[in-house]
């Protein structure tokens, strides 16, 4: 059924393997499993938060409250659309966007895009369509065009001015 190490079952999982084992040597045994450790668990938060990075998770945790491990969102972050990447059973990354601006601002106290965060989540929050744009526009004009034709206002008009 599994290996010897119990790592990915549930405790009902593990007791129900062990008893299975034991039944075919000792008859009549009934076995109590007991957590005594868990492995840590992690989200990793990046995008527009102010530290982004990998943060432990020791109690349930929601998508907001990841947001806040990482010291909450930077302005033009876009918590319209909030993508959360998880692995499913089959190892296939899946990917989740999620809308939280009515939650965070208070306009829906009870939102249906709050999901729990499992293990290794990866929870994205991206920049806004107006931070990319002056992303953009910062490359091209001050690391692409300027830098390879040096350009000032002023050498144009002093040329006009004294031809």
């Amino acid at each position: 059924m599994c290996s010897s190490d119990p790592q990915g079952l549930t405790l009902a999982e593990a007791q129900r393997e062990i008893e299975a084992r034991f039944s075919e040597q000792i008859d009549g045994i009934e076995i109590m499993p007991v957590l005594v450790m868990r492995a840590p668990r992690y989200v990793y938060v990046l995008g527009e938060v102010r530290n982004p990075g990998r943060y432990e998770l020791v109690a349930p945790t929601t998508v907001m409250q990841s947001i806040a491990l990482a010291g909450g969102w930077n302005y033009g972050g876009n918590l319209h659309n909030v993508v959360i990447f998880r692995r499913g059973d089959d190892w296939r990354l899946m990917a989740t966007h999620l809308d939280l601006r009515g939650s965070v601002y208070g306009h829906r106290p009870c939102p249906a895009d709050e999901i729990w965060i499992d293990d290794s989540d990866v929870v994205l929050l991206p920049k806004s369509k107006v931070l990319v744009a002056e992303n953009i526009i910062a490359l091209v004009f001050r690391e692409g065009i300027f830098r390879v034709v040096p350009f000032r206002a002023g050498d144009y008009y002093t040329s006009l001015r004294y031809s």
